[in-house]
């Protein structure tokens, strides 16, 4: 079976991110820099740096692209007389976005101020971090409300879930792991084993939200393009899906 409707933008997403991930790796780990890195490691030194403005920077627009259609569709299955719910999409939009614009920011100011080899990298865990944990946050929300809106099957449903749970707790390692170095909370012994659980929960978390991102393949498949005088709108591709519920 093909890739149908607007399915190709996760798609799309993983492929770009996973790709630019493997080849920010090799190149630390073959220059030398870090033989274990995480993925803040990558982004310090030329050309990795650039590398990693260009790989977030097109990763924010296809997030942005990406948070939109689903707040279509979720607009698209809720009732006019579901005014909380359209209210608390479009919170989660914002979020979303904001998410996006920081991932952009973020991605530009390392290119600028790669120079700043000892300062910029605190700035930089800081507001990655946010950003990583605010995307696990809309995750987890989105996840329970596509219990009664996704064309997913239920099983589909829970790994979503369970996927977006899963990713909050290890960013929460990170954050823990980042205190004990910025509060100086522990050193020696007690600081590599801290540094390891926040390496390890920081790629765990990625491949989180990659997943998670994969579950997104199954409703947008449902989702067209149509275009008309007055612009584009997103609408479902076949009306008699609207009423189907996973099983």
């Amino acid at each position: 079976m093909g890739i149908r409707g607007l399915a190709l933008l996760p798609i799309l997403w993983i492929l770009w991110m996973l790709l630019g991930v493997c080849v920010l790796i090799a190149l630390t780990v073959i220059s030398g820099y870090k033989k274990y890195p995480d993925i803040s490691d990558t982004e310090i030194m030329f050309p990795e740096s650039v590398i990693y403005t260009v790989i977030f920077l097109v990763n924010s627009f296809f997030g942005a692209g990406i948070m939109y259609i689903q707040y279509r569709f979720m607009i698209i299955q809720s009732e006019p007389s579901e005014k909380q719910f359209i209210i608390c999409q479009k919170i989660l939009f914002i979020a979303g976005w904001v998410v996006c614009i920081g991932t952009a920011v973020n991605a530009v100011f390392k290119y600028y101020f790669s120079f700043w080899v000892k300062t910029y990298p605190i700035a930089h865990r800081i507001g990655a971090g946010l950003a990583f944990f605010l995307l696990a946050i809309y995750n987890l929300c989105q996840s329970v409300y596509l219990y009664k809106r996704s064309f997913s099957s239920r099983c589909m449903c829970h790994f979503r879930l369970a996927a977006a749970l899963i990713t909050i707790a290890l960013l929460l390692i990170v954050v823990t792991g980042m205190c004990t170095y910025f509060f100086q909370l522990c050193s020696g012994l007690c600081w590599t084993i801290f540094y390891m659980a926040g390496m390890i929960g920081e790629w765990m978390g990625f491949f989180g939200l990659i997943m998670h991102q994969l579950t997104n393949y199954t409703d947008f498949q449902s989702l067209s393009l149509k275009f008309f005088r007055e612009g584009v709108t997103i609408c479902l591709r076949e009306k008699n899906q609207a009423t189907k519920l996973p099983v």
